[in-house]
């Protein structure tokens, strides 16, 4: 799925310094997808899911001339320090749920496994690991579709109390519509700047 700031309805104005989660969630609620809190012991703290179905026929619908399906699982975390330790054991989590969800066949075409981490501290070294991370997958040599990762993480403002700048890290894959997603759901709590190299 391909989000573009122009698809996502604004996200409702909100009081600085706010918690970003219900913003996000919100906007992931409002651009399709079908949210859902976790309540575990480990950092997850909601996940959400958009499907989407695109079929062709010849005069009607009992002969499909094609079918393709795509699909987005994204994973939302919340943790105070991310280190490079803490992303490993992050990314392994998102990959495993993902793969757990996606059901490749004869008309899957795409599946994206996304991992938005939330952090009040984001080091260096996690910060380039998130970056650097890269994963794809073809099924039956992709007869069957492929799977792509995405991934960002977000060292919110300190303190949260007043009007400031959230860091963020993204790998390429996330550039496009997990970054537009977390921009559009955001901007009315806090700027948001690319974390330094």
């Amino acid at each position: 799925m391909e989000l573009s700031p122009a698809r996502l309805p604004p996200s409702p104005a909100s009081r600085p310094g706010g918690d970003p989660l219900p913003a996000l969630l919100l906007t992931c609620e409002r651009a399709g997808f079908d949210v859902r809190q976790e309540n575990g012991d480990g950092p997850l703290c909601a996940s959400a899911a958009f499907h989407q179905r695109g079929e062709g026929y010849l005069l009607s619908r009992k002969v499909t001339l094609w079918a393709a399906e795509s699909h987005e699982h994204l994973f939302l975390y919340r943790t105070a320090r991310l280190d490079v330790p803490q992303w490993q054991a992050i990314l392994q989590d998102a990959l495993a749920r993902g793969r757990e969800r996606i059901r490749p066949h004869d008309e899957h075409m795409v599946s994206y496994v996304s991992a938005l981490v939330l952090c009040d501290e984001l080091d260096a070294g996690a910060a380039g690991a998130v970056r650097r991370t890269r994963y794809s997958k073809s099924f039956w040599w992709g007869l069957r579709g492929w799977m792509r990762f995405r991934a960002l993480a977000l060292r919110l403002p300190p303190g949260m109390a007043e009007r400031g700048e959230a860091l963020y890290a993204v790998n390429t894959a996330a550039r496009g519509a997990l970054l537009s997603l977390v921009r559009t759901a955001l901007h009315p709590l806090f700027a948001l700047s690319e974390y330094p190299r």
